[in-house]
């Protein structure tokens, strides 16, 4: 709420990882010399899927069909918790003319959708449960990160009922993904964000 965002502190305020690391080490932590990941190091194997396989409902993890789309089955797939939008490897699909991606996930259906690189470009989409820390009742235009490491794209953002805006791409992005959380910046600052549909 903006009654405890206005009481909490960073203690690192604008502190980078590098002068933090140096710090760490000036003050003998152990931590100063811990390893970069950029993988969930409780996974063995970064084996997800048998992780994610081993905790969810038997019946949310079954076999399905792949589809291209022209709505034709290309392949199986072994449960559709263990794809995510934009995944190359492990589609088991051969014979194709040019490499094919995750293009969208139909849990209901239990079916993978595929297609080439271009099917995976949208230029809008909707977000849910959104979360506003400089509150915004208008259109707007601002900076929309979709993902760890995505830099951003000027984007409208148009707040709707029910805590939901709908954002919209100057240019098509690639990979946008539900379930990924969309923030939104005003230069630096953020104005909101929710959880993309």
């Amino acid at each position: 709420s903006q009654d405890q965002l206005s009481r909490l502190e960073f203690p690192l305020g604008d502190t980078d990882k590098k002068e933090v690391r140096r710090l760490a080490k000036e003050l003998g932590l152990t931590v100063a010399e811990k390893v970069e990941s950029r993988e969930i190091c409780f996974i063995p194997d970064n084996d997800y899927a048998s992780f994610i396989e081993k905790r969810v409902n038997g019946d949310t993890f079954r076999e399905g069909d792949i589809i291209n789309a022209d709505g034709e089955t290309v392949g199986r797939h072994r449960g559709y918790p263990a794809f995510t939008i934009g995944q190359r490897k492990g589609l088991n699909i051969g014979g194709l003319k040019e490499p094919h991606y995750v293009t969208a996930i139909d849990p209901d259906k239990n079916e993978i959708s595929v297609g080439p690189q271009s099917g995976l470009y949208r230029s809008e989409f909707f977000a849910d449960k959104v979360n506003w820390y400089l509150p915004r009742t208008e259109a707007f235009y601002a900076q929309v990160q979709i993902r760890y490491r995505h830099s951003g794209a000027t984007a409208r953002v148009t707040p709707l009922a029910d805590e939901r805006v709908r954002v919209e791409f100057a240019e098509p992005q690639l990979s946008v993904t539900p379930g990924q959380s969309a923030v939104f910046y005003k230069d630096d600052l953020i104005v909101g964000g929710g959880w993309i549909e």
